[in-house]
């Protein structure tokens, strides 16, 4: 029993002191890692703050953005076609996203996608715009025909 009691008393120390022993060499460890939290934790706060500051500014001015594009092409063939057509126009009008609403030109668009041909499965697509329609959320009608090439 007394031998027992002996080996379970050198574990529990040794135990207790191997413990103390890596507490004492990871602490710089955790430290930094802490200090590192600490500082992020920080930065996420200020940018934050800054964020609900433009927030509120923006709402001061009253000023509306473009904050989507809506794309309705009108096209009888294969849908992937229709999805390859919407896509080239969705890449001449990406740019619109972000503006002040004041700074969309709404002739403008008309002039970039009314007769255009745009390339299309080693075909070229006739372009003509039926609608435009400009709020925070641009709409835009298509209707695309497959000319033959010359």
């Amino acid at each position: 029993m007394k031998k027992w009691s002996r080996l379970i008393a050198i574990f529990s120390i040794g135990f207790l002191m191997g413990l103390a022993a890596m507490n004492l060499l990871h602490m710089h460890t955790l430290d930094r890692l802490y200090r590192i939290q600490n500082q992020l934790t920080n930065q996420l706060l200020d940018r934050e703050i800054k964020l609900e500051r433009l927030n509120e500014s923006l709402q001061s001015e009253k000023t509306t953005f473009v904050k989507d594009l809506s794309i309705n092409v009108e096209f009888e063939g294969s849908p992937l076609v229709k999805d390859e057509i919407e896509k080239v126009v969705h890449f001449y009008l990406a740019d619109l996203v972000g503006k002040e609403l004041w700074q969309v030109d709404g002739e403008m668009i008309y002039k970039i996608l009314d007769d255009r041909m745009v390339d299309v499965e080693n075909r070229q697509a006739r372009l003509q715009v039926k609608y435009i329609v400009i709020t925070e959320k641009i709409s835009i009608g298509v209707r695309a025909q497959i000319s033959e090439k010359l």
